[in-house]
């Protein structure tokens, strides 16, 4: 196999291999086992290279989204929403909700 199709093939195998143990063992024990994963591989990292900025800004980003979406959470409960970050259908809310949260959902998606 060439070394240009091994990491796609990777991703593929590894995301297929998340969704399945999301499926059986439940959506929390995974995620907190990805994010300790990499939070070791970062730390590892940048203990033998040294902190640079591009850690700093991403935990800015990624701090700032999170922010985003307590703030919709918040916002859609206050509207009486069933969900806090789900569908909301409350006349009370802005007419471009749906696109804010559409927004703020890509931009940590792709964060």
């Amino acid at each position: 196999m060439s070394p240009q199709l091994k990491m796609p093939v990777f991703f593929v195998v590894l995301t297929t291999l998340t969704f399945s143990l999301m499926n059986a063992l439940g959506f929390m024990l995974v995620t907190a086992v990805a994010i300790l994963l990499l939070t070791t591989s970062y730390a590892v990292k940048y203990r033998r290279e040294g902190v640079g900025a591009g850690l700093a800004y991403f935990g800015l980003a990624y701090v700032g989204f999170g922010l985003a979406l307590l703030g919709i959470g918040l916002l859609q409960t206050h509207a009486g929403c069933l969900f806090l970050v789900g569908d909301c259908y409350q006349p009370t809310l802005p007419s471009y909700w749906f696109e804010f949260k559409v927004g703020v959902n890509l931009g940590l998606t792709t964060l």
